[in-house]
């Protein structure tokens, strides 16, 4: 592997290197990799700062930094939170846009070509299938745009496919009607092509080439494997996000494997009044494991909730499964009195969604009756 890989490790031949390297992300956690802790680090400053640069440069080895990344990538899609896919790519690409802008920018000719660790910008273009559709203005009167002045390369001429490609919807600046087209070529600032701001047409490629394939399409095995594998940067970073634990891959109702603490606010409902803080826990959990609106009515029926109530807070909580109101932690549910870790089920996980998840799986799919399908058929014989 080459410096470069590290401090690009998007780049297709960086890819590679990791490869030839042949360390899988299960087997660096399970030596105690250094790659994992930086790619722990790499997330929590992506959703932290913006960035996924190391806060100490001259801690990692440039194989670790480099197999960082796919530890990272791996880290993100297993928290199964949307905005943290998002964050973390435009991170990964803001800071690609100050690496660009130091290595392209440099105190020579300003293609920084000579060192293993920094760029050119015909390299870059090259990389993203560019280096056709992006060129220097050439300045009248000159025969290279070489000149001293830092103003010889401040333009660039970008053929308008890939300008309207890259830009999409990205405001009015934008809009070819407010810019300057001449033989199918858009003229561009050099901080609009790799602004080291993070905002950039350079910038969006990083970005989208990041994204892509993110979150990882996991199946339940190895999804519970690398979970397992990844357990302390993956509860660190769950933390960090607070309690947005978002069960997606789960959507099957089975009260007999719920948490005890929600179990046991399902019982008390059938006899007493529950406070709005338990009420909202015991909704938001139906909500996240998908009950809709009414389906949340009819499982309510029994109990002292109002339907109207019920109807409402599902219809709210049910946005996004959980998004926006996540189902509380038990560390939060032990504030209020809710949560006293009955049956020692905090040992398993902290988290009813979580522990849920886990119980789900632990069962055989074929033997699973799902409480609205056991409903439906109760319905029908009523009938």
């Amino acid at each position: 592997m080459q410096p470069l890989h590290a401090r690009y490790p998007f780049f297709d031949d960086a890819r590679e290197a990791v490869g030839e390297l042949g360390a899988s992300v299960p087997e660096l956690a399970a030596s105690g990799d250094p790659a994992v802790e930086r790619g722990r680090e790499r997330v929590e400053r992506a959703l932290t700062e913006g960035t996924t640069a190391p806060e100490d440069p001259n801690r990692w080895s440039d194989e670790a930094e480099l197999l960082s990344y796919p530890v990272a990538r791996v880290l993100v899609s297993l928290l199964a939170e949307g905005k943290a896919v998002e964050k973390y790519a435009a991170a990964e690409a803001a800071t690609a846009a100050t690496r660009f802008a130091d290595d392209v920018s440099g105190g020579d000719d300003g293609l920084r070509s000579t060192t293993d660790a920094s760029v050119s910008l015909p390299r870059i273009l090259r990389e993203f299938d560019l280096d056709g559709s992006v060129r220097e203005e050439r300045l009248a009167g000159e025969s290279q745009n070489r000149s001293a002045g830092a103003t010889d390369r401040d333009w660039y001429r970008v053929a308008v496919e890939q300008f309207l490609l890259l830009t999409d919807d990205w405001g009015e600046d934008w809009r070819l009607v407010n810019r300057e087209l001449a033989g199918g070529e858009v003229r561009t600032r050099r901080g609009e092509l790799y602004g080291a701001d993070g905002e950039g047409l350079l910038v969006e490629a990083v970005g989208r080439r990041v994204s892509e394939g993110l979150p990882f399409d996991l199946g339940d095995d190895r999804r519970e494997g690398l979970e397992d594998a990844l357990a302390e940067p993956l509860s660190s970073l769950r933390d960090l996000l607070g309690e947005r634990v978002v069960v997606r891959d789960i959507d099957v109702v089975l009260p007999d494997l719920f948490p005890e603490c929600i179990d046991e606010l399902r019982q008390r409902a059938g006899t007493e009044e529950l406070d709005d803080t338990e009420a909202f826990a015991l909704l938001s959990f139906l909500a996240a494991i998908g009950l809709d609106a009414e389906e949340a009515v009819a499982f309510c029926a029994d109990l002292t909730l109002d339907p109207r109530q019920v109807r409402y807070a599902v219809e709210r909580l049910g946005e996004k499964r959980g998004a926006q109101y996540p189902t509380p932690s038990c560390e939060t549910l032990e504030a209020y009195g809710i949560c006293t870790n009955q049956n020692g089920h905090r040992e398993r996980s902290d988290h009813p969604l979580v522990l849920y998840r886990e119980r789900v799986r632990g069962t055989d799919p074929d033997e699973r009756v799902d409480w609205r399908e056991r409903e439906l058929a109760q319905s029908r014989d009523a009938k």
